[in-house]
């Protein structure tokens, strides 16, 4: 069972996620891009995506309260891991209520080994969310997410979340910068 968190304690948790970054590096351009990630990965290097079947399903504290009206077993969850050059760039999760998966948001579900983007950046009526982010915490649920996922997580540098919305049906996207993402170079 889960201890009672004192308020000091809850302030802490909220702090973890803020509305800006402090980055000086080129990082900083990847970080508050609003366009596809992705595509211009893919323009700059040999792209891929890995989706992760997890054994066990957790939702991280921030997704279920984004999605406070839906049990867990309600919810919906695709992991993934990005790769450029054959090093891993990001973990990036995606959650949504299972009954947002009724029509457009349905080719989530098909996706398999493919970015979001292939589905987000296609329809100009999908609306995106101002971004927050969170820096790495060894204890935090996205750290224990990436070691669950296999992946080491000292290697986070940064976290950023933002929601899409298409016909009042939201989908939280939640990215995980690794290391090995400072060495891309962000191309206008």
């Amino acid at each position: 069972m889960a201890p009672k968190l004192s308020g000091n304690h809850k302030s802490l948790i909220k702090i973890m996620w803020q509305n800006k970054i402090n980055s000086k590096s080129e990082l900083r351009l990847w970080l508050t891009n609003r366009s596809s990630l992705s595509k211009r990965v893919k323009n700059i290097a040999r792209f891929q995506v890995i989706q992760i079947r997890p054994a066990i399903i957790n939702f991280l504290k921030i997704e279920k309260d984004k999605f406070r009206n839906f049990r867990k077993g309600q919810l919906y969850l695709r992991e993934v891991m990005l790769y450029a050059d054959g090093l891993p760039i990001m973990y990036a999760r995606t959650v949504t209520p299972k009954i947002n998966l009724r029509g457009f948001w349905n080719g989530i579900k098909r996706l398999q080994d493919n970015p979001l983007s292939d589905i987000i950046f296609e329809q100009k009526v999908i609306k995106r969310s101002p971004f927050i982010y969170s820096r790495f915490s060894k204890n935090g649920d996205i750290s224990k997410s990436v070691r669950n996922s296999g992946h080491n997580d000292s290697n986070i540098l940064v976290s950023r979340q933002s929601m899409f919305n298409y016909n009042n049906k939201s989908v939280l996207l939640t990215e995980v910068f690794f290391k090995n993402f400072e060495h891309l170079r962000f191309i206008k």
